[in-house]
């Protein structure tokens, strides 16, 4: 009894609109569900952050790394090659009035070649041997450069081959006033005389822009540490730069790759991400605050607070709001539902809920029906006029192509070309015999490139050299079904739209494969191409209705894309790609189906 008169109450004061229920059921129900997304959300948010801000950093790290990798590997190639010249090696030791002018010019045009074609990393390359007694270099400046030997040589040691890199140092050989990098080679013989220097700087501002291409927050920045220094990419804040002690550290770890974390010398936490370049093994580190790296974390979780309480306040208001506005206009539809039902008390049935609900059910009940009966009807006659479009346009085809070859025929009758013309006659008996399928308008892909050879050889006939044909079908793929004539309307766009406005001889490709449960078909001519602009409109009427009027695409192309998605699906059909002067590719993707399709479309 207790728990009745509770239920009564409760309908009485709290369920007994639209508006109250509303207020009543879902107002809480919103709140507790804003709450708790937007608490989930701000954990998984800050979680993805912070991954990511780490993966974004890992990532210029990684392709920072392999382009710098790719370019010093290719410099130190080229710095290999020239200083394992023979003529080169020869001469080392070799007396200067036994040194012929055609040796400078055979090395020179050696050196040359190095530092124009890598002008864009290589300021300067140089070769120096017997100290001074044979010199060349190659520089974008005019000074007269000078080479210490006992710099190098007391310096540098202990390379089996004798090549060496130098972090970033002034260039003290050409006298710039420029920082550059240096890889060179130290050549020497037994007397201390017999020696020589190869040598190759590399541009400051080079790695500059490479290093400084992705920006890491404010203050991070990446930097190249080696045995013998460091570069940075940037003029960096002295509470921002790396300590002896983790300079240290990276220059003598023995792992390629890894990440930590330090406090800088204000207190300030730092991380560091590095990996190692092969071609000289030096460290690049990418060294962030980590403040900056997770910088969005705390924002994120006190904009969700913020957030959620201007979305529950907003809730409050919109609920009220909304179920005042709703309540009036199901007020006013109930008086009118409820005149029906009294006419019409068959179709009165008890429903729970509210009472405004409890009248458009019935109401709604009768037209639900109605409307579903008239929305049967209208799809049965969009079903019928869509075949009747298909049987239209699948009539035209066959007088369509007729037309084209009997013409061609006729031509070489005139010319008196009898043989040729009788066995064009014959593969285009073959040609409609194969169209024709005994009815069937799906085919074996077999069949419909038997079906294209004959109409290729037709027209070959007729246009002799003016264009050649290659067929590249995958015969995997040839027991699987097509839809007849998909391909001849392609090759005849490609013949007459193609090659044909080309100057000189034209090829066509014809290709077929397999990826994953699709087969691709591809018709590619090498003629003049598509303007983008008449492409955006032939892609939009191979989409529009067959009642638009076509300014840019006949009734084979259209037809063809139509009955592909008729039959296998609105995912499958034509695609057109094209370049001005590049010619055009037309594929087909269809499944791969085979055995009997229901053809009753």
């Amino acid at each position: 009894m207790m728990v009745k008169k509770i239920k009564n109450l409760i309908q009485k004061y709290f369920l007994y609109s639209i508006k109250s229920t509303i207020n009543t059921l879902y107002l809480p129900i919103i709140i507790i569900f804003i709450s708790i997304s937007g608490w989930v959300s701000s954990m998984l948010a800050t979680a993805q952050i912070e991954e990511n801000a780490y993966k974004n950093v890992n990532d210029t790290i990684f392709q920072t790394k392999n382009y710098l990798d790719y370019m010093l590997s290719d410099v130190f190639q080229q710095l290999v090659t020239v200083s394992s010249n023979p003529r080169i090696l020869n001469l080392v030791g070799t007396e200067e009035s036994e040194i012929k002018p055609e040796y400078y010019v055979e090395i020179d045009k050696s050196l040359q070649h190095v530092y124009s074609r890598y002008n864009v990393i290589i300021e300067s390359v140089l070769i120096d041997l017997n100290q001074g007694e044979f010199f060349l270099y190659h520089s974008d400046y005019n000074s007269n450069p000078s080479v210490l030997y006992e710099d190098y040589f007391n310096q540098y040691n202990g390379s089996k081959e004798g090549f060496y890199w130098r972090n970033m140092h002034e260039d003290e050989i050409f006298n710039t006033n420029d920082q550059v990098i240096s890889v060179f080679r130290l050549i020497e013989r037994k007397s201390s005389s017999d020696r020589g220097i190869i040598l190759f700087n590399l541009r400051d501002d080079y790695f500059e822009q490479v290093l400084n291409k992705s920006l890491i927050g404010e203050n991070g920045y990446l930097t190249l540490i080696s045995p013998n220094g460091k570069y940075e990419s940037k003029d960096v804040k002295t509470e921002y730069k790396l300590d002896n002690k983790t300079l240290y550290s990276l220059q003598n770890t023995e792992d390629e790759s890894g990440q930590f974390s330090y406090e800088s010398v204000a207190g300030e936490d730092m991380i560091v991400i590095y990996d190692t370049i092969e071609a000289n093994k030096w460290k690049l580190a990418a060294v962030v605050p980590e403040s900056e790296i997770l910088n969005k974390v705390n924002y994120i979780k006190h904009s969700t607070v913020f957030f959620i309480l201007i979305m529950i306040v907003s809730a409050i208001f919109l609920t009220s709001l909304v179920g005042k506005y709703i309540s009036k206009p199901f007020e006013k539809m109930a008086k009118q539902m409820r005149t029906i039902n009294r006419e019409s008390l068959a179709f009165y049935d008890e429903s729970s809920g509210p009472e405004e609900m409890k009248i458009l059910h019935n109401g709604f009940k009768e037209l639900l029906l109605r409307t579903q009966s008239l929305m049967e009807q209208i799809q049965l006659e969009q079903e019928e006029k869509r075949q009747l479009e298909f049987a239209i346009m699948h009539a035209q085809i066959n007088p369509h192509f007729l037309y084209n070859t009997l013409y061609s025929i006729k031509g070489l009758c005139d010319m008196g070309l009898n043989k040729d013309a009788s066995q064009m006659i014959s593969a285009l008996s073959s040609f409609f015999r194969i169209g024709i399928s005994k009815g069937k308008e799906i085919i074996s892909i077999k069949d419909e490139i038997e079906h294209i050879e004959h109409y290729l050889f037709i027209q070959e006939m007729r246009y002799g050299d003016d264009f050649s044909y290659v067929i590249d079908v995958e015969d995997d793929i040839l027991s699987y079904n097509i839809i007849k004539l998909s391909l001849q309307p392609l090759i005849e766009n490609a013949i007459y739209h193609g090659v044909k406005q080309r100057r000189g001889q034209g090829k066509i490709t014809i290709k077929g494969y397999q990826t994953g449960d699709a087969i691709h078909l591809e018709v590619a001519d090498n003629g003049n191409g598509i303007e983008k602009e008449k492409l955006v409109e032939i892609l939009r009427e191979m989409e529009a209705s067959f009642q638009e009027k076509k300014s840019f695409i006949g009734i084979g192309l259209k037809s063809v894309n139509e009955r592909i998605k008729i039959h296998f699906g609105k995912e499958y059909g034509l695609h057109i790609s094209s370049e001005s002067g590049q010619g055009t590719v037309v594929s087909i993707l269809i499944p791969k189906t085979k055995g009997e399709i229901s053809e009753n479309v």
